[in-house]
């Protein structure tokens, strides 16, 4: 069985961006993100993949809409490391239902945004996983 983790950061409402990047600058989180990543697999969205910096040490992987998320998973990636759903807010609303562990910073912010967490806690794989 394959490992999938979707990590993010957000605001105190539930903020992921704006403008196609984040609205704050946390290098505390951004520390713990590197941690947590290197050498797994990195899932993002297009938007997503244009507003990060080279993500060394780990296979970043761009979601095709074409296939389906567990498709996707079969196809691209290897079953020896950890998949970490990334971003942005689409992508986490695809891979909600496959994801075995959820690491959530929250950020002091609580001003404007354009992309929004999906509500993890109303989603019926959020309460099964254990």
């Amino acid at each position: 069985m394959k490992q999938i983790y979707l990590i993010a950061a957000v605001g105190r409402r539930g903020q992921l961006g704006l403008g196609g990047r984040l609205p704050w600058r946390d290098p505390e989180d951004l520390r713990f993100f590197k941690m947590m990543t290197t050498g797994g697999q990195v899932i993002v969205g297009r938007g997503t993949i244009d507003a990060l910096p080279m993500l060394h040490g780990r296979k970043v992987l761009v979601d095709n809409k074409v296939f389906t998320p567990e498709a996707f998973l079969e196809e691209h990636t290897d079953a020896d490391s950890p998949i970490w759903i990334a971003g942005g807010a689409k992508t986490y609303a695809r891979y909600l239902h496959l994801v075995r562990r959820f690491f959530v910073t929250k950020v002091d912010y609580d001003g404007d945004a354009d992309a929004w967490m999906p509500p993890l806690w109303q989603q019926p794989s959020f309460l099964q996983q254990v």
